[in-house]
């Protein structure tokens, strides 16, 4: 459900279905068997009763499998996801804050991740330093220095 969030489409398109657009294995990778590979970690933010409204994961992918925003085998790629009630609320923040200290902790020097240049989100991953190095199709990709 998270990774559907993460699908970034301007108003007032509309995203296609939930099961064919996670089916696209460009999509599918970012989340497909998690957890059975070295270094994919994440965390999900709940609201009052106990309901997902948001996640953050990364994934370490190769040069045969890259993610939109991948930059090399050594820098794990960020994806971020929050239902539109928990946006607005430092839900992104906590998040982020999570996940950098989690990449600094498995001792990467540095996370990547793609935006799509009208997504609001770009303002979160600029406060945390993210700086724009390149571009994948019509995304931006970002790297976040951590050393």
């Amino acid at each position: 459900d998270m990774l559907y969030e993460a699908i970034y489409v301007e108003e007032p398109l509309r995203k296609g279905p939930k099961e064919e657009l996670l089916a696209i294995e460009g999509i599918a990778h970012y989340v497909r068997d998690f957890g059975e590979r070295p270094f994919d970690r994440g965390y999900i933010v709940e609201d009052e009763g106990g309901n997902p409204v948001g996640a953050v994961w990364y994934r370490v992918f190769s040069s045969n499998d890259k993610g939109y925003g991948f930059m090399c085998e050594d820098i794990p790629e960020v994806s971020i996801a929050l239902k539109p009630e928990a946006r607005g609320r430092g839900r992104g923040m906590e998040l982020m804050e999570a996940i950098i200290e989690e990449a600094r902790s498995d001792g990467f020097v540095a996370l990547s991740l793609s935006v799509d240049p009208g997504n609001a989100a770009l303002r979160l991953y600029e406060k945390f330093g993210f700086k724009k190095v390149g571009t994948s199709g019509t995304s931006l990709v970002m790297k976040l220095d951590l050393k």
